[in-house]
């Protein structure tokens, strides 16, 4: 399992940075922001989103394409990830939040009469929000015209 630092921690509960985390192992196609893509599985992603990638093909501007064993992307050259449609990331998303966002089990919050913290209900109810959306997009692109 890895091991965060407290900001990585930070950043994948609060934000979105949570994707490429849970999409380890996945194969994934990545555009970057020079307009060049990146296919391969996902092997590791930080808290940063940074990733690194294992049998990679590089897509360069002219469709070149060039295999590398192992491509690392940094996380302000990342223009989109393309999650596989067999993939149900709202409910990963979900699930994951439901275990407290991380990878252990999730905190019993009535032990030593503690609550959750205001930072704790902030990022779950962001994420639920974000889920929200996404479900409501995903319903409005299956209504047909």
């Amino acid at each position: 399992m890895q091991q965060f630092t407290r900001k990585e921690n930070f950043l994948i509960a609060n934000t979105l940075n949570c994707v490429p985390f849970l999409l380890q192992g996945q194969s994934v196609l990545i555009d970057l922001r020079n307009d060049c893509s990146v296919a391969g599985c996902i092997d590791i992603a930080d808290g940063h989103m940074n990733v690194h990638l294992t049998n990679a093909v590089f897509i360069n501007r002219l469709g070149q394409h060039v295999p590398f064993e192992q491509f690392m992307v940094r996380e302000r050259m990342i223009r989109q990830i393309h999650i596989p449609p067999s993939i149900d990331m709202a409910s990963m998303i979900r699930e994951w939040c439901n275990r407290g966002c991380s990878k252990r089990p999730p905190r019993q919050f009535q032990k030593k009469g503690g609550k959750r913290t205001f930072k704790q209900k902030r990022a779950q109810e962001r994420h639920k929000e974000i889920l929200e959306e996404m479900e409501k997009k995903r319903t409005e692109e299956a209504q047909p015209f």
